[in-house]
């Protein structure tokens, strides 16, 4: 299984710093369905969470893969009791961005969609955005 040195430590960041304040470890605990002990275990370093339980913390937190890779890279390149780096930028509803008739004839799908391939077209412009957010952010642009 590979390792991720660092995911504790982005877990930490994302608790703290990924959302519009900081959360207390035994609610995204108790949201994740592990202990206090062992959330706080991870994010030390001292243990490392199997994919399915860093999926609940995940969800707990409200925030997805991207932004995990994100907060890796910033406890990466910032490593140690450095004063707390800027805040998560803002991904979420990235969807709402796009007007549906427009991102149709893009992609060149009749319209209507059903329900299930609208939410999965939605979701995928959704990832589409935050990549390319995420690549701007990395960028410094």
């Amino acid at each position: 299984m590979p390792r991720f040195d660092h995911i504790g430590s982005a877990l930490r960041y994302l608790r703290l710093y990924g959302g519009r304040e900081p959360r207390k470890q035994l609610e995204i605990a108790e949201r994740a369905e592990v202990t206090r002990g062992m959330l706080s275990s991870y994010e030390r370093g001292h243990q490392e969470p199997t994919l399915r339980t860093l999926g609940r913390i995940l969800e707990a937190l409200g925030v997805d893969l991207v932004e995990l890779q994100w907060a890796l890279r910033v406890v990466e390149s910032a490593p140690g009791e450095t004063p707390p780096p800027p805040p998560l930028p803002d991904w979420h509803h990235a969807h709402e961005v796009a007007e549906p008739g427009a991102v149709y004839r893009a992609v060149e799908v009749p319209e209507p969609l059903s329900a299930a391939e609208d939410r999965a077209l939605g979701q995928m412009i959704a990832g589409f955005l935050a990549y390319l957010r995420y690549s701007r952010d990395a960028a410094g642009e």
